[in-house]
């Protein structure tokens, strides 16, 4: 189950919080700020925000969250519907741990039943992604086939490609740029399973990722994180030995 591989894990949903969190305190992007994270993938939490004079921005930014959530002073109108929702609802994910910043997809582990209620079985997430960025994408490939250049096809980058670029950069040119990446724990959290992967800083060059210690962590991220993990690795063990005492365990 590990392959003999080099395998860099990255997820761009705190990058577009990030960018959020920019345009909330008046930035012109995300890298002018140094971040403190932790967590597993799409279950983390900031716990230090500052820009590049060292100045703290987390007092205005847990202020404005508990009240806006991630949605900041002038929204994006070609956001979906369903993410404008998820960002407003990170202002009740914030009240669970007001001391920090939490990353938007809690709120499908700590708010089940108000996304079972606000959800549209005939109009998912799936339909959002056709109706916009799919048909984003697939129009301007019609539109530079038919011009035969890239000039044609308009279509603005997005995390992804932000962060690609960034990392390849940082270890073609050994920027050691700090970047959030999902690596083994190893001792980073040393309160947690040190099998786990987990989401943190960490410096990036020519050998790929240096992790950054992160300390304790409170008892309250740590259970639930201890509790997405051990499901995640009764899933595998299911899966491997083909147990269906360990999926019943899981579930």
């Amino acid at each position: 189950l590990r392959p003999n591989a080099k395998i860099l894990n990255i997820c761009d949903m705190p990058i577009g919080i990030e960018s959020r969190m920019a345009q909330i305190v008046g930035l012109q992007d995300r890298k002018q700020m140094r971040v403190r994270y932790y967590g597993l993938n799409h279950f983390g939490w900031w716990t230090s925000i500052e820009d590049l004079q060292g100045n703290d921005l987390m007092p205005q930014l847990r202020q404005y969250v508990s009240k806006h959530g991630y949605v900041p002073p002038q929204q994006d109108t070609h956001t979906e519907a369903s993410w404008n929702d998820t960002y407003a609802k990170a202002r009740d994910v914030q009240a669970l741990a007001p001391d920090t910043l939490p990353n938007t997809y809690l709120k499908y582990y700590l708010f089940p039943d108000y996304v079972v209620q606000h959800s549209n079985p005939e109009h998912t997430r799936a339909n959002e992604v056709m109706e916009h960025r799919e048909k984003q994408v697939f129009d301007a490939c019609r539109a530079i086939t038919a011009a035969g250049n890239s000039a044609a096809g308009k279509l603005e980058i997005d995390e992804h490609a932000s962060y690609i670029v960034d990392l390849a950069a940082a270890i073609a040119f050994n920027t050691q740029e700090r970047m959030l990446l999902i690596v083994p724990n190893n001792g980073a959290i040393h309160n947690f399973d040190d099998e786990a992967m987990v989401e943190i800083p960490c410096l990036v060059g020519h050998n790929g990722p240096e992790p950054l210690v992160v300390g304790d962590i409170p008892q309250f991220q740590k259970g639930l994180m201890s509790q997405q993990v051990a499901v995640e690795k009764l899933v595998v063990d299911a899966w491997e030995q083909r147990s269906y005492q360990h999926l019943w365990q899981a579930i």
